[in-house]
């Protein structure tokens, strides 16, 4: 009896010590941004995939949809990735730098813009900045009410 007592408390225990900073259902909906140029609409929506979660950005000019990017949000070897496909010619990826969970910032040196992402969700509002040491551009989205 004691041993089943054990081993139900170490099983509690594992499932209770879970790292809330990897979980980003905080991501999940969709999105319209609110601090955007009058006639431009940007969106962005996010789904939860069985291991990873995936990301539809772009943003229009009255009917044309003039940016489109797809984003993954993946762990591979104990890291984290943001990926970027559909506006350089190969996937780009940022490695999650920090971590937390109501935010997380994801970097790549090497990419000519930007070279950091960063993810919060304040309040109702999802906040994105993208940006360089010389350079930035801030994105504020509320989620779209179905």
């Amino acid at each position: 009896m004691k041993r089943l007592f054990l081993a139900l408390s170490s099983l509690l225990l594992l499932f209770s010590c879970t790292n809330d900073a990897e979980d980003f259902d905080w991501l999940i909906g969709e999105w319209k941004r609110v601090n955007a140029e009058e006639d431009f609409k940007t969106y962005e929506i996010w789904k939860k995939d069985k291991n990873y979660y995936s990301g539809l950005g772009y943003t229009m000019l009255d009917d044309d949809t003039i940016f489109k990017e797809n984003l993954k949000l993946f762990k591979e070897n104990d890291e984290w990735t943001l990926q970027v496909t559909g506006v350089n010619e190969a996937p780009t990826p940022f490695v999650l730098s920090e971590l937390k969970p109501e935010y997380f910032i994801a970097e790549n040196d090497t990419n000519e813009f930007p070279k950091k992402i960063i993810y919060k969700l304040q309040n109702d509002t999802l906040k994105a900045n993208v940006s360089t040491t010389e350079f930035d551009v801030d994105f504020e989205f509320v989620e779209i009410q179905k």
